[in-house]
């Protein structure tokens, strides 16, 4: 194809583009408004390490190389925490909150956000580890009010060990 050809295709494409742009930037927008209010649930929780091993068999042992036979497999993780919401005394969310990271070593990051209605809610949340041992439950029970375009957040007090419940600035 002729150089002069091809640069004018370009330039031709590159125009379009930009005027696709330009026209669905003035395209209106209309947001969805609706007077519910906001419960989020956000905090970063360092949880324990756990170890799990498992004893190798002969056959697992022998497909190895020599340098790496060892009896046991062992996998480090962070451990799992299990997060329970009710509202209104039906389930909201129930999820298992992992660490991330390629070595599983990452903080846990809990990030959920839940529409409800004014008026008063009775919302209970419960961190609890998964498995034995690992540190005790947390949870919040309690009624909140809910307030128009508002934002009720629920977050970790790491000095108390418990979870609390803050308000956005009118």
């Amino acid at each position: 194809m002729n150089p002069a050809v091809r640069r004018a295709l370009a330039w031709g494409f590159a125009a379009v583009v930009t005027l696709a742009i330009v026209g669905l930037s003035r395209v209106p927008y209309a947001e969805e408004r609706t007077g519910d209010g906001e419960l989020r649930l956000a905090w970063r929780f360092r949880s324990d390490r756990m170890r799990q091993c498992r004893t190798l068999t002969a056959e697992e042992l022998a497909k190895l190389p020599a340098h790496m036979r060892q009896a046991e497999d062992c996998r480090r993780a962070l451990r799992p925490y299990r997060l329970e919401i009710t509202v209104d005394g039906g389930p909201a969310s129930d999820d298992t909150i992992r660490a991330r990271g390629a070595e599983s070593d990452r903080p846990l990051f809990v990030f959920r956000r839940i529409r409800l209605r004014p008026g008063p809610h009775g919302v209970h949340v419960r961190f609890s580890p998964v498995g034995e041992g690992g540190a005790p439950p947390v949870a919040l029970d309690t009624t909140l009010v809910m307030s128009e375009r508002r934002v009720l957040l629920v977050t970790m007090d790491e000095d108390a060990g418990r979870l609390v419940v803050r308000t956005s600035p009118p």
